[in-house]
């Protein structure tokens, strides 16, 4: 379309055959001017259009459409440009690329116009308050044409631009993925805002992590997925917690059956047209469950009645429990031996709660009427002498909390020597 090839030349005698022409034409008949026998070029401003918008700035192109309708080539149009931002007047250029546009052809020329936010706001620094900005671009189109010599086509073309917003943050929240008496997962998240119509890096923070005013450690949280344009998009900080570890490291949670957590967030989004004033400082603070494993200590066992044929028992288990929240008991099974012989196994019926923060005993009744047993029993407890125990089984609780395990079971094994009582 365009060609640069010994274009002066061309032009040269193009024009000696042109006046030839126009003086052959002359002497037949005085009806046709110039402008028919070398008519100028149709210039237009085609286009104005964003062809690309980021974080970093934005690329418009300008379409100029120039239609050579005479039988000569005519060389490139010079562009001088201008840009202008709020009637202000931002960055100009000149593009002048040579070449020449063959005989009645049209051909269409890109004007590339690209700017930085960080210039722009350099530059205009109230526009950052502001979410868009008016523009003006003027072109003047120059063309050399034979004979006629230099002619110029002036142009303007006004739009509005987007405006390069700073992501806002909010809804800072935690919540518990999971837990038991060992560990609890946390997730502290931000939702991050992106107003712009166009994606954002994802941002990174660096991150302080407190328990109970503590520093417990710290981290870098780096998001999975650039922030969505015009969408909000949440920021997680996931913080594993070892309880055994948790209560060395911090010696005042021992009595505690929660404490306060925090993660203070640090960072920002890395873009460089904010100038540091998209940086982020943000604190999120929740509750942190500190469950611990219910204590279960053997209760005791005592005669509630006796005779020559039967002994009644009354076996009992104290268990308490230093959590904030309730306790269900869902089964609990046993094997009693006095004296090494074995007096009752089995599971206790019922399913008692044991409230928060509380300690509950549990008792079960059972009798024996083996008449060795009984002789021996009767003695022993007429006698008023020590005798040996062991009671084991297993414990199987649960907890109406969100990650406890529904069902967990807790063995316990007990032994001794004592005296039975009535």
């Amino acid at each position: 379309m365009f060609k640069t090839k010994s274009f002066k030349a061309k032009v040269t005698s193009a024009c000696v055959l042109l006046s030839a022409m126009i003086l052959s034409v002359s002497s037949v008949t005085t009806c046709i001017s110039l402008p028919d026998l070398l008519p100028e070029p149709i210039v237009t401003l085609r286009s104005v259009q964003i062809a690309n918008i980021n974080f970093q700035g934005i690329d418009l192109l300008c379409k100029v459409n120039v239609e050579n309708r005479t039988a000569l080539d005519i060389p490139v149009p010079e562009f001088d440009w201008e840009f202008f931002i709020n009637a202000n007047s931002f960055v100009n250029g000149n593009i002048n690329s040579g070449g020449i546009m063959r005989s009645r052809q049209n051909n269409i020329v890109d004007i590339p116009v690209r700017f930085t936010y960080v210039d722009v706001f350099e530059t205009f620094k109230s526009l950052k308050e502001n979410k868009s900005a008016d523009f003006k671009v003027a072109i003047d189109v120059k063309i050399e044409l034979p004979v006629i010599g230099e002619r110029i086509w002036n142009f303007t073309h006004e739009g509005v631009l987007p405006v390069l917003q700073i992501p806002k943050i909010s809804a800072p929240s935690m919540k518990i993925d999971g837990i038991d008496f060992s560990k609890v997962q946390l997730a502290f998240s931000i939702d991050v805002n992106n107003p712009n119509s166009f994606a954002l890096p994802a941002p990174q923070f660096i991150y302080d992590f407190f328990v109970n005013s503590s520093e417990y450690g710290s981290g870098i949280s780096v998001s999975a997925a650039p922030l969505a344009a015009g969408a909000v998009t949440a920021v997680v900080v996931a913080i594993s917690l070892n309880y055994a570890d948790l209560f060395k490291a911090i010696s005042s949670l021992a009595t505690l059956g929660e404490a306060p957590g925090v993660v203070a967030l640090k960072g920002g989004f890395g873009i460089p047209a904010f100038f540091g004033e998209d940086n982020v400082s943000q604190e999120i603070a929740g509750t942190i469950p500190l469950p611990r494993m219910p204590v279960i200590n053997f209760g005791g066992f005592r005669v509630k009645d006796y005779n020559i044929a039967r002994i009644d028992f009354e076996l009992s288990w104290v268990i308490e429990n230093k959590n904030s929240f309730a306790l269900n008991v869902n089964e609990l099974s046993y094997n009693f031996t006095l004296n090494n012989r074995q007096l009752s196994s089995g599971n206790v019926p019922g399913t008692p709660q044991i409230g928060a923060n509380s300690t509950r005993t549990i008792t079960f009744d059972f009798s024996l009427n083996n008449l060795a047993a009984v002789t021996e029993l009767v003695r022993i407890l007429t006698g008023g002498s020590n005798t040996s125990y062991a009671m084991n089984g297993n414990i199987n609780l649960g907890a109406s909390i969100a990650g406890i395990p529904a069902n967990f079971q807790q063995p316990y094994n007990f032994s001794g020597n004592t005296r039975i009582t009535r």
